[in-house]
């Protein structure tokens, strides 16, 4: 192989990436599973869900006290506390509350149901208890500390939309109404395949080299997918066409980890031509990623990030992730928060545009934004920066101005928003 066989690209910008994006095949929006509640957290809501129930579904006290009738204590005062003779008690496990009349009060537990004709439930802390009546010494108005039929969720309602991301309090109330199962989207299988001779020799020797898969596929996991590492290809094109196609009949998506550049061992976008797909998209102007690309093959994505970590990262900002995410219905700001902030420094944009890491702190006037900078070989600086921030094709943007920072992840932004 010689030089001959150096390739170009010709450079497209982040407009028309997003305008090409739109291309990728997106077969993968109608399949979902169901799964049971427990096991939620975290998944996609395929469809509405909507309540068949009320909660409550019955009166209840909202506190620990006595049913009564609100008239009958108007006059209750702690020098003149009106006495109530107790007929029963009610507990949440209670089926049939005892009947209240006027004079009379009935002991109701948090969460138990209020008897039909009590429409106040006075706390204990309000009164005193005599042998078997009770002193009011507080009047109370009508509805007081009850909780009506459907006050929570009613009958009907639709509690969560399509394409919600379940929390822990949602999984909460889809038990609560009754739930046992859920209809989610299926997570995507995402397959990594890592190029190059060095990591090969560097694996064969026992050394662990293979890291930046490791970091793209918690990337992916962090948003509703389910990575898988498919090892390494040599710069060999019958090795990369192997694990590619192999990579293709399995995942809903396969991305690949350097190969993708211009020079003569770069053999990714030849082997997805090889296979009979085609590229999509090959060069972005945005630096560090420049070579990044999107193949289609056998209706499928080929994402190629770049072999430099900081290119990568880029490249999964600007492609995977969108691509991945539009797969499942949703949209890449429901997993990488955007705030703004200042700059600390004045910074001058380049001839395309730039993927500028920043640090993020917290001030008294709002947020500031402080480059980080290095080459794009540098992990360090992915370590001490905590988002990012796109600088257009040859903008000067000064110290103080406000410019939009993605947080690289909701742990990022957790963090942040712990510890500014």
């Amino acid at each position: 192989m010689g030089r001959k066989n150096f390739k170009t690209f010709k450079l497209i910008s982040l407009e028309e990436v997003s305008c090409r994006l739109s291309g990728v095949p997106t077969a993968r929006l109608s399949v979902h599973e169901m799964v049971s509640v427990e096991n939620s957290v975290g998944r996609v809501l395929a469809e509405d869900v909507v309540s068949k129930v009320n909660i409550p579904d019955r009166r209840i006290a909202v506190f620990d006290g006595y049913a009564v009738i609100s008239s009958d204590i108007s006059s209750a005062l702690l020098d003149n506390p009106v006495t109530l003779k107790i007929v029963g008690e009610t507990f949440s496990d209670t089926t049939s509350p005892r009947t209240l009349s006027p004079g009379a009060a009935v002991y109701t537990a948090c969460g138990a149901p209020v008897s039909d004709a009590g429409d106040a439930v006075i706390k204990v802390e309000n009164t005193r208890l005599m042998g078997g009546h009770v002193q009011v010494i507080s009047p109370l108005e009508p509805g007081k500390n009850i909780a009506l039929v459907g006050e929570d969720v009613k009958k009907g309602d639709r509690i969560l939309a399509k394409s919600s991301i379940l929390r822990p309090q949602d999984v909460g109330l889809l038990a609560g109404i009754g739930l046992r199962s859920v209809k989610v989207m299926k997570k995507p299988k995402v397959g990594i395949i890592s190029i190059g001779d060095e990591l090969a020799k560097s694996r064969k020797s026992g050394k662990i080299s293979n890291n930046y898969a490791l970091m793209i596929s918690g990337l992916v996991s962090e948003i509703c997918c389910d990575p898988r590492l498919l090892g390494i290809a040599t710069d060999d094109l019958g090795q990369i066409k192997k694990a590619i196609s192999k990579g293709v009949e399995k995942m809903d998506v396969v991305t690949t980890i350097a190969g993708c550049s211009v020079g003569v061992k770069d053999l990714v976008p030849r082997a997805i031509k090889d296979l009979g797909g085609s590229i999509l998209l090959h060069g972005v102007k945005l630096s560090p990623g420049t070579p990044m690309g999107v193949g289609i093959l056998k209706g499928k994505p080929v994402v190629m990030l770049p072999g430099y970590i900081v290119s990568a990262y880029a490249a999964f900002y600007t492609l995977l992730a969108p691509i991945i995410t539009n797969i499942i219905g949703l949209t890449t700001e429901k997993f990488f928060p955007i705030i703004k902030a200042r700059l600390t420094h004045d910074v001058r944009g380049k001839q395309v545009s730039t993927f500028m890491r920043v640090r993020l702190r917290s001030l008294d006037s709002g947020f500031s934004a402080e480059p980080v900078r290095g080459g794009s070989s540098r992990l360090s600086t992915l370590v001490k920066s905590n988002g990012y921030t796109i600088v257009p094709i040859k903008k000067e943007l000064k110290k103080g101005e406000l410019v939009d920072v993605v947080f690289y992840d909701m742990y990022e932004f957790s963090r942040f928003s712990m510890n500014g």
